[in-house]
């Protein structure tokens, strides 16, 4: 059962858990994920059944032996429940601008294959946000899509216990709401989901927040923003009695001293709130544009999209590590089936062959 349904600008978005009895509400052109390191990377795949396409498979070049032989071991365990028709290969997921192109190339490809907008199945579980938020703006942007139904596991981040990385190395987290990325973050402006303009002192920012408040507030002040939304995870929200590094609280502080900021915070796998609030945050003030930063969680990434799609004068950006902590992460229990389709192309409620 659908749980939240909503219009916004020409898409239309459905929300619901995703449960072990999930039967594919449409038939699909593509059905795709990436193979992971982390644990959940198999948990909402493994919950599908019915009539599926064979599963593509996207995956980033490793430069540890390690990770590599964890990725073998996850491939495997995939095609316990899954076949699999082809491997895109792609660059480290760092290289974003080689494989954006790369993914482009390929999805153009099914699109002449097929020669109607593609329905689109996809594992955003183990998926850079990058890569999510430039498949959205490219399938709907281009025309290359009708639908973009994603499939989520939520997972365990325990930032208040230390755990060891995957190479066996120090501590990947250790203490408090810690890092879970290393090297200087550097801001990635995402093809098909910009605005008309990208002037300081013009901008309003809404940020959808993790938890690496003290890298996230250089970006925030290099935009110099007019007005500033912060939008938090409800489940992991910072607050007065939620412990915190000490430069995560000075960070926090600093955010929220200034006179333009607001906070809300939205559940880990509300879409449809955040992108409506996104929306609404746009068009309510008088500056030239709005910028939409994907900080947090990949269902909040894929509400700036929405909204970024819905409204011209709003681009999105998100930020990309020089590497992440191989952090073996394990599933929640939470999975989230979430429905993005254009609601005035009839291939997207219509089973064209």
């Amino acid at each position: 059962m659908i749980s939240k349904e909503a219009a916004i600008g020409s898409l239309t978005v459905r929300q619901q858990d995703l449960t072990v009895d999930w039967r594919p509400p449409r038939k699909y052109d593509l059905l795709i994920a990436a193979l992971s390191w982390e644990t959940r990377a198999t948990a909402a795949l493994a919950t599908l059944s019915g009539d599926l396409p064979r599963l593509s498979l996207i995956k980033f070049k490793s430069w540890n032996d390690a990770i590599e032989d964890r990725k073998l071991a996850m491939l495997a365990e995939i095609r316990k429940f899954a076949t699999i028709a082809e491997t895109v290969s792609l660059a480290p997921s760092t290289d974003s601008q080689e494989n954006f192109s790369t993914l482009e190339a390929w999805i153009r490809e099914k699109y002449v294959a097929v020669k109607r907008p593609l329905r689109i199945l996809i594992d955003i579980t183990c998926i850079p946000k990058s890569y999510l938020l430039f498949l959205i703006g490219l399938g709907f942007t281009r025309d290359y899509f009708a639908c973009f139904d994603c499939i989520y596991a939520g997972g365990k981040y325990d930032l208040n216990q230390e755990a060891s990385s995957l190479e066996g190395s120090k501590p990947a987290i250790g203490g408090p709401r810690s890092l879970i990325s290393l090297g200087d973050w550097r801001s990635t402006l995402i093809p098909y989901l910009t605005a008309g303009q990208y002037l300081p002192g013009t901008i309003d920012l809404i940020v959808a927040m993790g938890g690496e408040l003290g890298l996230s507030l250089p970006f925030i002040e290099r935009v110099e923003p007019g007005r500033l939304k912060l939008i938090f995870i409800e489940e992991t929200a910072p607050n007065d009695n939620l412990p915190m590094l000490a430069s995560e609280r000075s960070a926090l502080n600093d955010l929220m001293s200034a006179p333009n900021v607001t906070r809300t915070d939205h559940g880990l796998c509300d879409v449809i709130g955040v992108a409506q609030e996104a929306v609404a945050f746009c068009r309510s003030g008088p500056s030239a544009g709005t910028t939409g930063m994907a900080l947090g969680s990949k269902p909040h990434a894929i509400a700036l999209a929405v909204a970024a799609l819905a409204e011209t004068k709003m681009g999105v950006l998100t930020r990309v590590p020089v590497s992440y902590k191989t952090v073996d992460v394990e599933p929640s229990g939470r999975m989230l089936f979430v429905q993005v389709e254009d609601r005035f192309d009839p291939c997207s409620y219509i089973d064209v062959p």
